[in-house]
């Protein structure tokens, strides 16, 4: 006996195709990349900006410098405090112009900020001062010979005074400085 089976196609389940993984475009991936390093770059410069004493600086500051010419240090300090020569007339970038009677410290950071700071002289009235060679800013010296002027008169917080005939006046508008400078007596 013969039998016949039907021999009917079973539906096989056809296999499922998962989804190919998407790829990010390469596009992205740059975009992603610059945009990780531009934070990152930020954060650096933020942190020295905010770290740096001299970024901070701003005008009617006093502070210390010491060191030599060609490398001075910069120290903010107390206006009161006896350690402070320099008060802070400009501050900017390094493209700030400062007058011929102002001293310059600028300072550049390999990340950070780079800033300029025009500085008026602390001078105390009644004193006299020389060249101060391979220092920083004038030295008080006796009044004597090697004295380069004498300071008569200090103002500060007001018009520039108005100084005897043989004096000079030596105005620090921005700093609110002004001093009769004369002859060494």
């Amino acid at each position: 006996m013969s039998t016949t089976e039907s021999a009917s196609p079973a539906t096989a389940p056809e296999p499922t195709q998962e989804p190919a993984p998407k790829k990010s475009s390469i596009g992205k991936r740059i975009l992603t990349y610059v945009v990780g390093l531009l934070v990152a770059a930020g954060a650096i410069y933020a942190f020295n900006y905010f770290s740096s004493d001299v970024a901070q600086a701003k005008v009617g500051d006093c502070a210390a410098i010491t060191g030599t010419s060609t490398s001075p240090e910069y120290k903010p300090v107390d206006c009161g405090a006896a350690e402070a020569n320099y008060v802070v007339a400009k501050a900017g970038g390094t493209s700030e112009v400062c007058g011929t009677d102002y001293d310059e410290y600028t300072q550049t950071q390999r990340r950070g900020p780079k800033t300029k700071l025009c500085l008026a002289p602390v001078l105390l009235e009644g004193k006299c001062y020389g060249d101060n060679v391979g220092g920083v800013g004038a030295k008080v010296v006796e009044c004597t010979g090697s004295a380069a002027f004498k300071v008569t008169k200090v103002v500060k917080d007001a018009a520039a005074p108005q100084c005897p005939e043989a004096e000079e006046a030596r105005s620090f508008p921005e700093a609110k400085i002004h001093y009769c400078v004369g002859a060494p007596a």
